[in-house]
């Protein structure tokens, strides 16, 4: 067996990277086929995969990690996480402040993250963050939608 190993060495990385490739795909999909079902095609603005969320201001503690999906609908953000079952659905109506920065809840995050201000049923303001690639891009997009969402424009 060890004869194997020493003069298969290329086959065994070969299968283990093509089988991480898979358990990849196969996770996109399973995630496209549950955005599909719950919202359809037609209402998402921007989605992007692999996203880290830090958490909301309100929630005691320091910043807590989750890996998942984020969605730009017409009418709303929302977030899922992958495994914690975290799900975050931010009304576009109550969304007041949209910007990049670095430090969330008081911790310096040492990465860029873009951060939404919104305002909460009970009339308090929370606030979250994103991990996402390109986020002048996330941030353009959400502004671009801005009468939807009740943004105001700084002209």
């Amino acid at each position: 067996m060890d004869i194997f190993f020493k003069n298969n060495e290329w086959l065994i990385i070969a299968l283990l990277f093509f089988g991480i490739l898979a358990y990849i795909s196969l996770i996109r999909w399973r995630d496209h086929r549950w955005i599909e079902s719950r919202f359809g095609r037609q209402n998402i603005v921007a989605m992007s995969f692999g996203i880290n969320y830090f958490g909301r201001i309100s929630e005691p503690g320091k910043p807590n990690r989750s890996s998942g999906f984020l969605l730009l609908l017409k009418d709303r953000v929302f977030y899922k996480s992958r495994y914690r079952g975290i799900e975050v659905e931010i009304p576009g109506i109550s969304i007041r402040r949209v910007y990049h920065d670095t430090a969330h809840k008081g911790v310096d995050l040492h990465q860029s993250v873009v951060k939404i201000d919104f305002m909460l049923e009970s009339n308090r303001q929370d606030s979250v963050a994103f991990r996402v690639p390109y986020p002048p891009q996330w941030i353009s997009a959400i502004e671009n939608i801005s009468p939807r969402l009740g943004l105001q424009s700084d002209d």
